[in-house]
């Protein structure tokens, strides 16, 4: 079965297969699972708050770090135990170990890249010290802010709320048109 979705810039139709269903649908169990995770006691944050807009602009920090190729900056907004999953599918354990793997990739080949402004985003809190935030980007290596489908990934990402700052502390990026065995 093939969905067909339009690309945000160009119209033009990008086929998906059962693969970006099948993740989409994994990502939409897990955040069920997150959110009943939550006890009865816990005050989540509505959407629309200022917890909301914190967890955003968080995610906004991480893009400008990105631009700005600062893989120190980029790992700021982490917790120091934070897991990083990225779109190849290695581990990243720790901010420190974070920010080495990010400054690496901004010297090599990330060097020059930027994440596109998120086509959608998804925000949820399982209790009022957690977040999920979901966001759909993708790598842009031009001055063009088209996003090929080989670029595109959805990424899933974990916050939560240490002495009044939030921080992301686990990420896991999915390509969404890999090509299986690659």
């Amino acid at each position: 079965m093939k969905q067909t979705i339009h690309d945000r810039v160009s119209g033009t139709p990008v086929r998906r297969g059962w693969r970006g269903l099948t993740v989409a649908a994994l990502l939409a169990v897990g955040l069920l699972a997150v959110t009943a995770c939550g006890s009865d006691d816990d005050d989540p944050a509505p959407l629309g708050t200022s917890d909301e807009t914190a967890v955003r602009d968080l995610e906004r920090e991480q893009a400008k770090a990105w631009a700005a190729g600062d893989g120190d900056a980029y790992a700021a907004t982490f917790t120091v135990d934070a897991d990083f999953v990225g779109v190849t599918g290695e581990l990243i354990q720790g901010r420190d170990d974070i920010a080495a793997s990010m400054r690496q990739g901004f010297d090599t080949f990330m060097k020059g890249t930027r994440v596109s402004v998120p086509d959608r985003v998804f925000v949820r809190f399982p209790t009022a010290e957690t977040a999920v935030l979901i966001t759909w980007t993708c790598i842009l290596r031009t001055e063009s802010d088209e996003c090929s489908p080989q670029a595109e990934s959805i990424q899933t990402r974990g916050a939560v709320k240490q002495d009044d700052r939030w921080l992301f502390t686990s990420y896991q990026n999915t390509r969404l048109n890999a090509t299986p065995g690659t």
